[in-house]
């Protein structure tokens, strides 16, 4: 008997990063594919023999980098993601071979294939993953829900003890965009893309956040949380103007 949902998270060095794998009785999914290929030779072993989704949640390089393992998948995810695959993305992986020629050495980008602009079904046979549009941390941002499981793949739209907000975020459209997930009577469990898995306190706790920062009034955050996180919150209060 197979098993619905596995997660795999690696250590990038600054921070640990999650993939999922959603497996239905005639196809798999997988929920994005990290930050290197070799990251997912696990996942791509698994679903050698099936047909495979691959899905991103957006096309941040820690979320996109490791598809080349999935290159027999089919490749999913906003317009907007697929968009960035012309700009930012190819951009970054110039940076990281240039600073790092071995480890990045051969790594090829692959595009969504199959993109959509606010809702997509995908139908795994016995398993429906609902794609949504919930732009914030980036403009390409989706979660996946499955009904299912009361599941939500948050990505990075939802974190504990912050996300990263950029500066140029519509911290209102994000804010309104969580509360209607809050209210969705189907979720019970969330597995964002980094910080603790959880229910819906981190969708309570993300909203307090972003709506102290949308208020000028940021919440006080705990002195022992990790010092990527505490870098990622003070850089969301000066993007913000909110500190000097």
């Amino acid at each position: 008997m197979y098993q619905a949902c596995t997660i795999h998270e690696v250590n990038t060095g600054d921070f640990s990063v999650r993939s999922v794998l959603l497996r239905g009785s005639r196809f798999d999914l997988v929920w994005d594919t990290l930050s290197h290929p070799d990251d997912m030779i696990a996942f791509a072993q698994a679903c050698s023999d099936r047909t495979c989704f691959v899905v991103y949640s957006h096309a941040d390089w820690d979320h996109v980098f490791g598809t080349m393992a999935l290159s027999h998948g089919l490749v999913v995810g906003h317009r907007a993601c697929a968009a960035r695959f012309e700009t930012d993305v190819p951009a970054t992986l110039d940076k990281f071979q240039a600073k790092d020629p071995d480890k990045w050495k051969g790594l090829q980008l692959i595009a969504p294939s199959i993109t959509f602009d606010r809702h997509l079904d995908i139908e795994l046979g016995n398993l429906l993953v609902s794609l949504h549009h919930l732009p914030g941390h980036t403009k390409d941002s989706i979660v996946a829900f499955v009904p299912s499981l009361k599941l939500l793949l948050a990505g990075d739209t939802l974190e504990l003890p912050c996300p990263c907000v950029p500066q140029e975020c519509e911290l209102g459209l994000w804010i309104r965009s969580l509360e209607r997930w809050r209210e969705h009577p189907g979720v019970r469990r969330i597995i964002p893309s980094h910080g603790p898995t959880g229910g819906m306190e981190i969708l309570d706790s993300t909203i307090a956040y972003l709506d102290g920062l949308r208020k000028g009034e940021p919440i006080p955050m705990p002195a022992d949380m990790p010092t990527f996180s505490a870098r990622v919150h003070e850089g969301n209060l000066r993007h913000l103007g909110l500190r000097p």
